[in-house]
């Protein structure tokens, strides 16, 4: 099947290069599973074949992938998904598209849709071990809270975000996600700082766990507004 009609319907005749093309059906079978970090791709023949796309495009795509730090060539032996994708690579997006947001709004805007997006998608994808080491970060958040560490606090907090985002096993989606949260994290957990003794951060913490474990997807907007409440207050 030609690659113009794997795409949603988008054909190359529609503004989308076919090499474009080429770059998401590659990015589309890595966030699929189909292709995994460190695997060998088919060879140049069989996507061809597969994809109906000329030699030209294809290599161009891979020539692009490459540079972005998402596959890596290995002469005489073939293409493959890199082990480790490049962190600086998806920073590089993140920043672009923080740079262009024009008030506080938009980026509170910004991160409730992602930790609205992050809850769900832990919710279907966590696993028993993940859920144990939130509720580690929650514990150790609040103990040191009750101590008056609120510098261990504050790094508890951030931990958490960390950990959420591990749980919901996406490539993609993790490294796009700490990218935005690097950007933030002079911020989160602030209110820990701020707010001392009287910080409500293990509970809406708690609270997210708890959706997570009942697969409560209906009161995850309202508890994601929540625990943002102190934290806007301060970007």
């Amino acid at each position: 099947m030609a690659i113009e009609n794997r795409h949603d319907g988008v054909r190359a005749s529609e503004k989308k290069t076919v090499v474009r093309q080429i770059i998401e059906y590659m990015q589309k079978q890595i966030i699929k599973g189909y292709y995994k970090p460190g695997m060998k791709i088919p060879n140049e023949y069989e996507l061809i074949s597969e994809l109906q796309v000329s030699r030209n495009s294809l290599r161009e795509a891979i020539k692009i992938l490459t540079t972005m730090g998402i596959m890596e060539i290995r002469r005489g032996d073939g293409t493959y998904v890199c082990s480790q994708l490049n962190q600086s690579t998806f920073d590089t997006i993140v920043y672009s598209v923080i740079s262009k947001l024009s008030s506080n709004t938009e980026l509170l805007e910004l991160r409730e849709v992602l930790d609205d997006a992050t809850v769900r998608m832990a919710i279907r994808k966590t696993s028993p071990d993940d859920v144990a080491q939130l509720k580690e970060n929650v514990q150790s958040m609040a103990e040191a809270v009750k101590k008056g560490q609120y510098e261990l606090a504050q790094e508890m907090d951030y931990q958490f975000h960390m950990s959420l985002i591990d749980s919901c096993h996406n490539i993609f989606f993790g490294y796009i996600l700490k990218g935005v949260y690097s950007i933030f994290q002079s911020s989160i957990g602030e209110t820990v700082k701020l707010e001392k003794i009287d910080s409500k951060a293990p509970q809406y913490h708690q609270r997210i766990i708890d959706c997570i474990e009942t697969k409560d997807f209906e009161h995850v907007h309202e508890v994601v507004e929540d625990s943002l409440q102190s934290w806007q207050k301060l970007i």
